[in-house]
């Protein structure tokens, strides 16, 4: 399964690469973690459980940081399984940091993730509709994070009435 999603902040590209790549900012940031195990600068464990239709799953994810370019690029790859539902993934991620003539950062990520045993059985429809809905919990949570930063470039509060 292909996914590609674009998020836009008002944060610099520097502070957002600088929450990238710190593993407990990001897994804060990922619906369903768990933990995390820092193995290395560039190498995780996370533990995260993950209910899609009636199964709940607990991957060990295995997760490395294989390119960058700072602060605009950073590719990952990772595999983790769940014994107890028969199923395991292999994932790779692109992550893309673009500029903004105002400041801002537009973050465009694509992840390509391949799904066996018992969960992968789902159709790609409940599997998308999972991806869409954990991309958008994501996004909120990296946003509420970036925003009091740069906290400028959002509007005022409407004064209550």
């Amino acid at each position: 399964m292909e996914i590609e999603k674009t998020l836009v902040t008002a944060a610099p590209p520097a502070r957002v690469w600088e929450l990238l790549l710190d593993p407990n900012v990001m897994g804060a940031c990922v619906p369903g973690m768990a933990s995390i195990e820092v193995l290395s600068e560039v190498e995780y464990i996370a533990h995260m459980a993950v209910k899609i239709a009636f199964i709940n799953a607990r991957f060990r994810l295995h997760t490395k940081i294989v390119e960058t370019r700072a602060p605009h690029y950073l590719r990952t790859e990772g595999t983790g399984e769940d014994a107890s539902v028969a199923s395991s993934l292999r994932q790779s991620s692109e992550l893309f940091l673009t500029p903004l003539d105002d400041g801002g950062t537009q973050l465009r990520i694509k992840v390509q993730v391949d799904v066996l045993g018992r969960l992968g059985t789902f159709g790609l429809s409940v599997m998308k509709t999972k991806a869409d809905r954990m991309w958008d919990e994501f996004g909120a949570n990296l946003l509420a994070r970036l925003e009091p930063q740069g906290g400028q470039h959002a509007p005022p509060a409407p004064a209550p009435a």
